[in-house]
């Protein structure tokens, strides 16, 4: 664990405050002022067990506050790169694989490199051990029901889709449906999901460092958009900003021409601000949209073939549109 200045602490530190640099200091107060953060995957079970300590440090003890955010998969890739530039130092070893914890004083910052320094931490600090038989299955199972309660909280519709790249494996992209701002297009994209048509169909447009695009059914040039049950559905809602990467949107021509095609973010694409209507966004697998992103093109379309596929068995629609 070190410690580090953030704009927070250098101005103590120019003041004579300190930078912690040792899991507890010789002479520190027993009732330092700690704020722990825990940030992590929903589904992880090392997330859990952090989660589970800092909220029981924080049970009982008026000097310790802790705040806990668990994130679908890349919703917390995306926190953590906010977080690190933030605080930049010691942050820049976090790995989007495994929760972010670490804990401010009065007049520093405690990062944690891991889950078992924080755990070293609370033991030496508060003598706190993890009460758990077989911590990894129990919060394991804990992070599952974790994620199905998110979902159902939220109501929304959940599907996956499939991406081979040339002649490589097909990699699962999930994605969660925004039917509440858009319930004719979600119930749409579910719908295209199911046409035999569907699978096999090719990525015929990759727009550098922009977003990806997909969904002519008929012979995949990009010429053709037509809804699930025929026809095109107009614009339902604008609401959501282009503001982030990963977000999952419909592509038009022209006003309420909404079909068959859908494009994937990623990066920010204020432009299309109403203009394309955003009904969704990636929640896991945003490894996958980012590699597409960057296969070789010629005019835009990708040299080598990437396909896509529907996987049913990830398909849960929501409450508004069942």
């Amino acid at each position: 664990m070190t410690g580090l200045k953030t704009p927070k602490t250098a101005a103590l530190a120019a003041a004579g405050g300190g930078v912690v640099s040792e899991p507890v200091r010789p002479g520190e107060p027993a009732n330092t002022n700690y704020h722990i953060y825990v940030y992590g995957k929903l589904h992880d079970a090392r997330f859990q067990m952090c989660r589970a300590a800092a909220e029981e440090l924080a049970r009982d003890r008026g000097h310790i506050k802790c705040t806990i955010e668990g994130l679908f998969e890349a919703q917390y890739e995306q926190k953590l790169r906010f977080i690190v530039g933030k605080y930049g130092g010691s942050f820049a070893q976090s790995k989007p694989e495994a929760p972010l914890i670490f804990a401010e004083t009065d007049d520093s910052v405690l990062y944690f490199q891991n889950e078992q320094r924080f755990f070293d931490w609370a033991l030496k600090r508060f003598k706190y051990e993890d009460p758990t038989p077989t911590p990894l299955i129990t919060y394991k199972e804990i992070g599952s029901q974790a994620v199905k309660a998110k979902k159902d909280q939220a109501g929304r519709s959940y599907c996956a889709l499939a991406f081979a790249i040339g002649r490589g494996p097909q990699e699962t992209v999930h994605l969660e449906l925004f039917d509440e701002e858009c319930p004719i297009l979600c119930r749409n994209f579910l719908d295209l999901l199911v046409l035999p048509k569907f699978n096999g169909h090719p990525v015929h447009r990759v727009k550098a460092g922009a977003w990806l695009q997909a969904g002519d059914l008929v012979d995949g040039s990009g010429r053709h958009s037509e809804a699930a049950k025929g026809g095109l559905l107009r614009h339902e809602s604008f609401n959501i900003p282009h503001d982030q990467v990963g977000l999952l949107g419909m592509a038009s021509h022209a006003k309420d021409t909404n079909g068959s095609q859908f494009y994937i973010t990623t990066r920010e694409l204020p432009f299309l601000d109403g203009r394309s209507v955003v009904f969704g966004r990636v929640i896991s697998g945003m490894s996958t949209v980012l590699k597409i992103s960057k296969v070789e093109t010629r005019n835009e379309r990708p040299i080598e073939d990437v396909l896509v596929y529907s996987l049913p068995e990830y398909v849960a629609p929501g409450r508004l549109i069942q």
